[in-house]
């Protein structure tokens, strides 16, 4: 393992100096409604008296902050992967005569000598056989000190790039292709431009200078994960893995049903399955969001002295528990975004199933695509159309009150494909509302029997069934509305949240920092935490 700069982090009083903490973001936080957002801002609002500075990753430079900002942000970085023709017009504080003399020392004889030998190693541990964990991360670190005083822009468009990435791709190609099953493939001269594209826009994050801080936190795997390690290199920071949903399955399920060559989907592959095993290598503490992922995360490789569930927590004074309104017929509410891991049309087709059953149950969906996901929200209304549910189910758009829209419904329903332990079902348990999800990721900690019910993923019938079945009797339905209140405000709140994150960072810190735990984040002492896990949540979870 790579060592971290000895002296890099400072000890001394907390209470005096308050922890420095980067949060690594992609594709939500304060971009984007969702859990992970959610969950981004809990954290930074809750642990009031940490210092955070925000890396956050985006697709668009365009983007615009959701979220008011907390007060203890102290910095945001954006970081656009798309949308911009160079890497300077996302660092604002770059100046034209910094910029002029970045280029004018980005020679191709100063490209070759120092960036081709990182570049090539560091795609060498992509898409080669052999795993060298310290290796690519030193390389990337390599690649971001040549950024410090050199142009990435013209560095990535250098004839010394292209022709070592060009080479290197096509050495590595037969065994790459042939380890995956397919040694008849051939390498188009587009699949290595492709290549280097990608590589531009994963890598344009270390174009931008990382804050010197005590922790980096990756709030996923991935792009996430590489700059937390090479802030480890820089500054000597300690690293903490978040996984929600998981970072690796929830890309092998969006390549598996993606467009393009055999090749892109091989190396966007490898670079997902590296970064992630990386990410487990490097970080001190690996924190899922919920026992299932620790599955996942121990088959992958992680050393599981470094695994710390941490479960969501909710203030049920925010949420109001209200009945749905006195009517005939029943209400069924869905929240969330509109997205394929959501998982939409296997719930248009289960209300077409409970249409038929029973006619007078209306569906509710609450949410709206991002831009990404444009083209799945027109497939979900050619299916709504198809099915005739225009009359049946009716979408609200989004809504920043989650517990108005819950309130309109006697149940609410989940049907993704792939999930933590989310947000949209924990309020509507807070909020008094009986449950009828998908089994999947951390549902079974979260929901218990008496509560909701459960059934296996992208099986409409199933789904229609336990709908049907959950409404039949609406004195049941109020005993499980009850009992998801209890469970969700009193498991799941969020001082325990709070105090499970503060346990962690000092985990991260733990050995590096010659202060007491208690002085270290908030320099008061406390109680020691009551962690939870699955076995206390009255489930089982599959080791």
């Amino acid at each position: 393992m790579v060592k971290r700069p000895t002296g890099a982090i400072k000890s001394g009083r907390r209470d005096v100096a308050p922890l420095r903490l980067l949060l690594v973001t992609e594709g939500s936080y304060p971009f984007r409604w969702g859990g992970l957002s959610t969950w981004c801002h809990s954290l930074i609002r809750e642990l009031s008296d940490v210092e955070f500075s925000l890396i956050a990753i985006t697709g668009s430079p365009g983007d615009r902050p959701l979220f008011e900002r907390p007060p203890n942000l102290v910095a945001v970085q954006h970081v656009p992967l798309w949308g911009v023709r160079y890497a300077w017009e996302a660092d604002a504080k770059m100046t034209a005569r910094t910029l002029r003399q970045r280029r004018q020392r980005t020679s191709d004889a100063a490209v070759g000598e120092h960036f081709v030998p990182a570049i090539t190693s560091f795609v060498a541990g992509l898409v080669g056989e052999d795993r060298d964990d310290d290796a690519l991360v030193r390389a990337a670190h390599e690649m971001y000190t040549f950024f410090r005083e050199h142009d990435f822009d013209t560095t990535f468009r250098s004839r010394p790039v292209w022709l070592a990435l060009a080479q290197q791709i096509e050495d590595a190609f037969p065994a790459l292709v042939a380890r995956s099953g397919y040694p008849d493939a051939t390498l188009a001269v587009s699949d290595v431009t492709t290549a280097r594209q990608w590589l531009y826009h994963w890598l344009f994050p270390l174009a931008q200078p990382i804050p010197e801080v005590e922790i980096a936190h990756a709030a996923m795997a991935g792009i996430c994960s590489l700059v937390a390690a090479v802030a480890s290199l820089e500054h000597g920071s300690a690293i903490v893995l978040s996984e929600h949903g998981i970072y690796l399955r929830e890309r092998y399920l969006a390549e598996h049903s993606s467009h393009g060559s055999l090749f892109g989907k091989l190396f966007k592959l490898a670079f997902a399955r590296r970064m992630t095993e990386v990410a487990y290598a490097f970080a001190d503490v690996v924190s899922p969001c919920c026992d299932y992922n620790q599955r996942w995360e121990r088959r992958i490789g992680v050393d599981t002295h470094k695994l710390q569930t941490a479960y969501y927590g909710l203030d049920p004074d925010s949420f109001r528990a209200e009945k749905a309104p006195e009517r005939d017929a029943p209400v069924v509410v869905w929240a969330g975004r509109i997205h394929p891991l959501k998982d939409l049309e296997t719930l248009l087709r289960a209300a077409a199933f409970v249409h038929a059953a029973r006619p007078d149950v209306g569906f509710r969906l609450f949410g709206n695509a991002q831009p990404e996901n444009e083209l799945y929200y027109r497939r979900c209304l050619a299916l709504h159309a198809a099915l005739g549910l225009e009359h049946v189910a009716s979408f609200e758009g989004f809504t920043d009150d989650p517990a108005s829209a819950y309130a309109q419904g006697d149940l609410v329903v989940l049907s993704s494909i792939s999930e933590g332990f989310p947000y949209s079902t924990l309020e509507a348990m807070i909020c008094g509302k009986p449950i009828v999800a998908t089994a999947v990721g951390g549902i079974a900690e979260q929901i218990s029997a008496d509560c909701g019910v459960t059934v296996r993923p992208r099986d409409p019938a199933a789904l229609g069934a336990a709908i049907v079945a959950a409404l039949a009797d609406m004195e049941v339905c109020s005993s499980r509305a009850s009992a998801a209140r209890d469970r969700a405000s009193s498991l799941f709140t969020v001082d325990r949240f709070k105090e499970t994150h503060r346990l962690i960072y000092q985990r991260a810190l733990d050995g590096k920092v010659p202060v007491c735990a208690d002085v270290a984040l908030n320099g008061h002492r406390r109680e020691p935490v009551v962690l939870l896990r699955a076995g206390e949540l009255g489930v089982e979870v599959e080791a």
